[in-house]
């Protein structure tokens, strides 16, 4: 197979181009700040020990969940859509790669760009933890880190599939940063849309069946389906874990009335919804990408 060496080079012209020593000085500022404000407010009182899980609540759910998804689509969204306008795709597919290789690889390659300054900025953030006395959840940290660079990963494969399946530039950009907008800020209007609920009927509290189908269709979203299983590492249970952002009034109401979590709603299964974002955008890219006139 060619795509390790696509994805080689891949990665290779992202160092030239100090994309991932830009990226690295991002992640690392970002996630060592957050040490440090964790690490330089704790308690006077040893009976209230700080573990690392409090950094893990300060970072993961929010400001994770909005500047890794935008880091991905900078990275990714033109990876095959612009060098097939600048001509390089045909030279590419001229030597012995497939468009299958073409787009593994650069999936591949933009992966580890995204991935590894993550994974260097949460390291370095464990090491500023350590030194401040936070109590270190080894497991925790190491688990939410995996998840993290696994957000990236997951958004390089959707602008990488889009990019295949976009006929220009301006396309990609405009169909990834429309997705972003949907999963990070409006992924509630359109919770709303498929469940049939306007304004004036809010049945989401008069029914436990529609609020459990609600949180089914919420994890559908990457981004929603991370922010829980993070969630997972904190809370106590795996309902929890399903309302961590909930309102006060609908947590007290499902944690009275839902009682077992159903399956739909365990953690295996919203992990297995949150993988599928790996594999179905680079599928359905390949499909369009492979039936294109280059």
């Amino acid at each position: 197979m060619t795509w390790q060496a696509i994805a080689r080079k891949d990665f290779r012209d992202a160092v030239r181009s100090r994309w991932l020593w830009a990226l690295s000085a991002i992640f690392v500022g970002l996630f060592a700040g957050a040490a440090y404000f964790v690490g330089s407010n704790l308690p006077a009182d040893p009976q209230q020990p700080i573990t690392t899980d409090a950094f893990l609540q300060t970072l993961g759910q929010l400001v994770i969940t909005l500047l890794i998804p935008l880091v991905a689509i900078v990275v990714s969204y033109s990876a095959i859509v612009g060098e097939r306008e600048s001509g390089s795709l045909k030279l590419l597919l001229s030597l012995p790669h497939s468009r299958g290789d073409a787009l593994l690889g650069k999936a591949v390659g933009r992966s580890a760009v995204v991935a590894l300054p993550i994974l260097l900025g949460l390291v370095l953030a464990f090491g500023v933890l350590g030194v401040y006395g936070v109590g270190l959840k080894v497991l925790n940290f190491v688990a939410f880190t995996a998840l993290t660079m696994l957000l990236g990963v997951v958004f390089v494969s959707i602008s990488v599939g889009v990019s295949a399946a976009a006929s220009t530039n301006r396309r990609a950009m405009l169909g990834t940063v429309g997705l972003y907008f949907v999963f990070t800020l409006f992924w509630g209007q359109v919770r709303r849309v498929l469940l049939f609920v306007n304004d004036q009927l809010s049945l989401e509290l008069a029914s436990v069946d529609l609020m459990q189908y609600g949180l089914f269709i919420k994890f559908l979203n990457p981004v929603r389906a991370y922010q829980t299983l993070a969630a997972s590492l904190y809370t106590d249970t795996q309902l929890q874990a399903r309302l961590y952002q909930a309102g006060r009034l609908q947590r007290g109401f499902a944690q009275e009335e839902i009682g077992e979590v159903p399956f739909y709603l365990s953690d295996p299964f919203v992990a297995v919804q949150f993988l599928l974002w790996l594999a179905v955008p680079i599928a359905v890219g390949y499909w369009v990408f492979e039936q294109a006139d280059l």
